[in-house]
């Protein structure tokens, strides 16, 4: 996220934390139209932000993209500490060095989400969402078709997926 984006989402988390408290019941509408309700509500109310900032569908759709991003810099550290053991078969090593290039790709999408969200360019964050989620399949096609049989990242692909899915829903759900 470049600088003035930070200071921007800083100021509107503050500024909001004099305005309102997470509206659960918003939350809760807009997660009822997920693949995975449960998911989509747990991922939005437990981060942190939440509890100050989630007093808009527009906040709300800020923070369901900050846990998807949460979980690609989580799946890349992931990554590059199995990438850290010096015995990986070679075609497994491709594989990885290939998913932590997604990963990294992944994570700067969504920063250009959170941008276009912050400009209510609504299609902007649609393109950059599905630019992720696409990252990150290639990445679990690269699993399937190469060496790699690597079943947490196979997980954490899938959670990745469904964060980006419900984030791009609510998205959808605000146009």
């Amino acid at each position: 996220m470049n600088q003035f984006t930070g200071v921007l989402f800083l100021c509107i988390v503050l500024l909001s934390s004099f305005l309102g408290n997470a509206d659960t019941g918003m939350i809760s509408d807009l997660c009822t139209h997920s693949d995975d309700p449960k998911l989509c509500l747990s991922s939005i109310i437990s981060r942190p932000e939440s509890g100050e900032f989630a007093g808009t569908s527009n906040q709300i759709e800020i923070i369901a993209i900050s846990a998807a991003s949460a979980n690609a810099s989580a799946t890349s550290a992931y990554i590059k500490n199995k990438l850290g053991n010096e015995d990986l078969e070679p075609a497994t090593e491709d594989t990885l060095e290939d998913c932590q290039k997604n990963y990294l790709d992944a994570v700067e999408q969504l920063d250009d989400s959170i941008s276009a969200m912050l400009a209510n360019a609504h299609a902007d964050v649609d393109v950059w969402l599905k630019a992720a989620i696409s990252a990150i399949e290639s990445c679990g096609n690269a699993l399937e078709s190469r060496a790699g049989n690597d079943a947490e990242l196979f997980q954490r692909n899938d959670m990745f997926l469904k964060l980006c899915r419900n984030a791009l829903m609510i998205n959808k759900m605000l146009t």
